[in-house]
């Protein structure tokens, strides 16, 4: 198996404006008998799972998605290198895969090569997915995209503009952020999203190859 997600650590990156991470002891085994760390972080840490109901009203929160929906084969789309800011498309997705398929896997990750900014001011340049681009991927079988930025819209602190979240949350799909470890992969891979067993608009989550 391989895994696809950051380490959760304190002060790790976040998207702007979200909860800071931190891990602090709570207990101590010289002192208490017992370690036990305090967490404190948004829903939305590090390799995470975006429920409808992050950016949709009265939409399904974790609590209400199945592992079946996590747990699949997977299309694994490796762009050519992508550019800060970029805007990539149906072109691009072509090129990468020579043609997409008719019929895609309910999962489709997209690896834009930018993982390796992640913790840096650059990751906020990532490279986004255009909307007309999600829309065609969902209308040939994806139902959750995955892709190893902090978002598939562009990022911007106080934006509150996200189309391909509207596309995808908005007919009831699933998003994961931040996911890293693609190079390498084959385009067709077994993959599960293992999120934290709470009832909220999104989870962190182990991402993991099943099949490597």
């Amino acid at each position: 198996m391989r895994e696809l997600s950051h380490p959760i650590t304190s002060g790790m990156q976040v998207y702007p404006g979200d909860p800071a991470v931190s891990i602090e002891s709570a207990l101590s085994v010289e002192q208490d008998g017992v370690d036990v760390s305090l967490l404190h972080l948004g829903s939305h840490t590090g390799t995470h799972l975006d429920a409808p109901s992050h950016t949709v009203a009265g939409g399904r929160t974790t609590a209400a998605i199945s592992l079946d929906e996590l747990v699949g084969d997977a299309l694994i789309v490796h762009l050519a290198e992508q550019r800060a800011h970029a805007n990539y498309g149906l072109a691009e997705i072509t090129e990468a895969l020579g043609e997409i398929p008719a019929a895609v896997p309910a999962i489709v990750i997209i690896n834009t090569g930018w993982a390796q900014h992640f913790g840096s001011d650059e990751a906020l340049n990532h490279p986004s997915l255009a909307p007309d681009a999600a829309a065609e991927l969902w209308s040939r079988g994806m139902r959750l995209l995955a892709v190893d930025t902090l978002s598939p819209d562009p990022t911007g602190e106080g934006s509150t503009d996200f189309p391909v979240h509207e596309i995808v949350l908005g007919d009831d799909g699933l998003i994961v952020e931040n996911i890293t470890g693609l190079e390498g992969l084959p385009e067709r891979v077994r993959i599960g999203f293992f999120p934290l067993a709470i009832d909220a608009d999104g989870a962190p989550v182990r991402a993991v190859v099943l099949d490597d």
